[in-house]
């Protein structure tokens, strides 16, 4: 199926190509150098060549195979309306870090825009904490600062008026999750530190917080690092409408969760936060609140579990170790000190 719908896009390429690069002259030919596969999509590579230039695209073609070829079209389709909304919003504020989409392909469960060439965030903290001497010269420093500054701008293009906040609501799902997370090994004491810290945090919180567009996939993996700033290629699960803390804890979370690699240190996750929340614009009461936030989304993770074969038994009861002391420490760092 993918390559059928590939011959198509091609075909569509090289008809109507040209058109969306005006004078660069004839369009020679439309190649596909490369895939990658992922768990409902593969991303293919395609190459415009023009008369002395050429063009990169990404077609991001879903699998019928995963949700039918209808539900394929529909998840096209919103990523589709949801990139062309951030790039006309972008596009008008004259900022950048959005792929320009190209064409329609919905119909064929397929997404096509400019590529975004440039490094995962996560491989940039990954080489910091494996290879020593490499974040010296800042680029780490820069990364999550671009990373902040590029959310905060996402945030304000797309906002909307604030949302009540409920606490109560917000406690009850911590709690839910502590029990889920209980039953794969997570500790009493953990879990107490986890709720008195959120509750004190919580009883001195705002009743509304900003709303705006929500990503709901912004994490150091989906981070691209370019020459030029930072770049955002996924929109799919974005929502028109929702807490903007969502975005911002789901990265920190991301990032502290790196924590788990032996080789990954609290250094560099701290330097990574610390950078891109003071790029991002917080102040102390916002600070304490995405605690919370982040929080939640740890927690998330650990009940979540590792992802893969049931039978892998071994490497599920490694993670969920490891997850586990991961979790209790933080919990000690990011809520004791509010109890």
């Amino acid at each position: 199926m993918p390559e059928s719908v590939m011959d198509q896009i091609v075909s569509e390429l090289k008809r109507s190509g040209s058109s969306y690069y005006p004078g660069r002259g004839e369009l020679r030919t439309v190649r596909v150098v490369g895939h990658t596969p992922k768990a409902d999509h593969y991303i293919y590579d395609i190459v415009i060549d023009f008369a002395d230039s050429s063009e990169r695209l990404a077609a991001k073609v879903y699998r019928s195979s995963k949700c039918g070829t209808q539900g394929a079209r529909n998840t096209a389709k919103v990523e589709t309306e949801n990139l062309r909304r951030v790039y006309g919003v972008f596009e008008e504020k004259k900022l950048n870090g959005v792929p320009r989409p190209l064409g329609d392909f919905t119909e064929l469960g397929a997404v096509v825009t400019e590529k975004i060439t440039g490094l995962p965030l996560q491989s940039i903290i990954m080489k910091a904490a494996l290879l020593p001497g490499y974040a010296d010269h800042g680029c780490l420093q820069v990364a999550a600062r671009q990373t902040g500054l590029w959310l905060r701008n996402f945030h304000r293009c797309t906002a909307s008026l604030p949302q009540p906040f409920d606490a109560n609501q917000l406690l009850l799902e911590l709690e839910k999750l502590c029990v889920n997370c209980k039953g794969e090994g997570l500790d009493d004491e953990a879990i107490r530190t986890i709720l008195s810290g959120a509750r004190a945090i919580l009883l001195r919180s705002k009743k509304l917080l900003p709303s705006s567009a929500v990503l709901n996939e912004f994490t150091p993996l989906n981070v691209i690092v370019t020459e030029e700033g930072i770049g955002i290629s996924d929109y799919a699960r974005m929502m028109p409408s929702g807490s903007s803390f969502q975005d911002v804890a789901q990265f920190m979370a991301s990032v502290e969760a790196l924590e788990k690699y032996p080789f990954c240190n609290r250094t560099i996750t701290s330097q990574v936060q610390e950078e891109f929340l003071q790029a991002y614009g917080v102040n102390e009461t916002e600070e304490a609140m995405l605690r919370v936030f982040k929080m939640k989304a740890l927690l998330g993770m650990f009940a979540q579990g590792r992802n893969g074969k049931e039978s892998a038994i071994r490497k599920k009861v490694m993670w969920a170790t490891v997850m586990k002391r991961f979790i209790q420490q933080a919990a000690q760092r990011s809520m004791a000190p509010a109890a």
